[in-house]
């Protein structure tokens, strides 16, 4: 069919006579990606850029948008560094940008220790508020003191769960609370789980009973987005964000981060290796489980969304690697040489959770994630047709033919154009009456009130948002 494009919107039809006409027959025609995790503007990442290689904002859009990416959601924006993060998603060309604001439970224990939700729910909204983000996220669930004389105050994860869980109808508008997935997380009741979307689950599953709970999270109609990760060769990925149990005990070369969690971060070089390498290793068994639940996950297709294992080193310049041996397993024998499920996505479904669930999962609204009158005219093209080999699906989705951002052409014929073109940073509108009520909250006003979190340290300033706004 024929798209039409005016004013930024898709259209119903074109009047007067398009101006510009693509033609577009044979190729793939999808909706912009939509990207619901990765770590691009994570406190901490300029000093990587200098001592890991990190890309730089500019390289960040460039390759977003020759993937056909045109949104990116930043995942670990803390209290202490929001205007950090902001700056930073500010600086990142062509793509527009979102972030969720991690929540340390240390700040909020006093309202799950009193079953304080209302009180909980207005402070969670007024802090997505002063911190521009989209969405809440929770790293730690559960309350956890290591002096002693402090034990008494833990608050376990299964408290936790519960409170949150029964959070969940009062939420009134805002999105789904989102969960880290780490190993212990998916031994606590699925009923639970499902009140949340677990961002990058498969950092959680390393044993077979693991793997089943997060099957089953699916089974009851649960959120996810996937956390793939592949084996690390020369120029894919080349750095892990974590605690120090996670993340440094593989390598001498590390930087430690206190970004307002319950413990300092620690980000450290992955040694690379060559495929040769690799194979004569056996292959983590992360590895194995996060491919093999991805296809799994295939018949859930409509609740889950894309994401790679970013804080493992999977960074966004593999993912048409990945989507590439999701479309044809002949396009497997690469990453590993173990036995995988034969399913195989269609390029429907890889749009689906790379553009349509991702925009249901962030909360933007109906204009993103599809092709339908009235969306934003965020459109990529591939040079992917039915006749396309299956060695050439990782090249054509590297690069795509054309990306249009909010009807302005960036890429034609393989070439970036328009590196200038308009941008934006969503979130949570304000809220008005309800953010004057929230601020003079007693839970709120003792959460701003401590240390360096006060109100007038955590706004992230306007000239960071000049052309940023959040469409309800």
């Amino acid at each position: 069919m024929d798209i039409f494009i005016a004013d930024g919107k898709l259209v119903e039809e074109a009047s007067p006579k398009p101006e510009v006409v693509i033609d577009a027959r044979g190729k793939a025609v999808v909706p912009g990606g939509i990207d619901v995790h990765s770590h691009v503007a994570t406190y901490g990442l300029n000093l990587t850029r200098f001592t890991f290689g990190f890309p730089t904002l500019s390289q960040i859009g460039d390759i977003y948008a020759r993937m056909g990416y045109t949104h990116v959601n930043e995942p670990l924006m803390t209290l202490n560094t929001a205007s950090y993060v902001h700056h930073e998603l500010s600086g990142i060309p062509i793509v527009d940008t979102s972030a969720f604001l991690v929540l340390t439970l240390h700040d909020i224990e006093k309202g799950i220790r009193e079953g304080d939700r209302e009180g909980v729910k207005r402070l969670i909204l007024h802090l997505l508020g002063i911190t521009k983000a989209l969405n809440a996220k929770l790293y730690d669930v559960e309350v956890r003191y290591e002096k002693r004389g402090f034990f008494y105050r833990d608050i376990p994860i299964h408290r936790c769960l519960n409170f949150f869980h029964e959070l969940s109808p009062l939420r009134d508008g805002m999105p789904g609370i989102q969960l880290r997935t780490y190993p212990e997380l998916l031994e606590e009741d699925t009923r639970f789980l499902t009140a949340f979307c677990l961002a990058d689950i498969a950092s959680g599953i390393d044993n077979e009973e693991r793997y089943e709970a997060a099957l089953a999270v699916l089974k009851r109609g649960g959120c996810v987005d996937l956390g793939i990760t592949i084996p690390v060769f020369e120029g894919i990925g080349n750095m892990r964000i974590g605690y120090e149990n996670e993340a440094a005990s593989s390598s001498s070369n590390f930087i430690s981060m206190d970004i307002g969690l319950e413990k300092p971060l620690i980000y450290s070089k992955i040694e690379n290796k060559s495929k040769s390498e690799t194979e004569s290793n056996n292959v983590d068994k992360r590895v194995y489980y996060s491919l093999s639940f991805a296809l799994d996950a295939l018949k859930y297709y409509k609740n889950i969304s894309f994401s790679t294992d970013s804080s493992n080193g999977c960074l966004f310049y593999a993912y048409p690697g990945i989507f590439a041996a999701l479309l044809s397993h002949d396009n497997r024998t690469e990453l590993m040489k173990e036995e995988l499920p034969h399913d195989e996505y269609s390029m429907y479904e890889l749009v689906a959770i790379t553009r349509e669930n991702p925009a249901r999962q962030l909360g933007l609204g109906d204009n993103k994630g599809h092709l339908g009158t009235g969306a934003d005219a965020d459109i990529a093209i591939y040079d992917i047709g039915e006749d396309t080999g299956i060695k050439d699906l990782e090249k054509r989705l590297r690069s795509c033919l054309y990306l249009l951002k909010g009807g302005e052409v960036v890429i034609r014929e393989g070439e970036l154009i328009n590196g200038g073109v308009k941008k934006r940073t969503l979130f949570l509108p304000e809220r008005g009456e309800e953010e004057k009520e929230a601020s003079e909250d007693e839970l709120t006003a003792e959460v701003l009130s401590r240390r360096s979190f006060r109100a007038e340290h955590l706004n992230v300033d306007d000239c960071f948002l000049s052309f940023h706004t959040y469409h309800e």
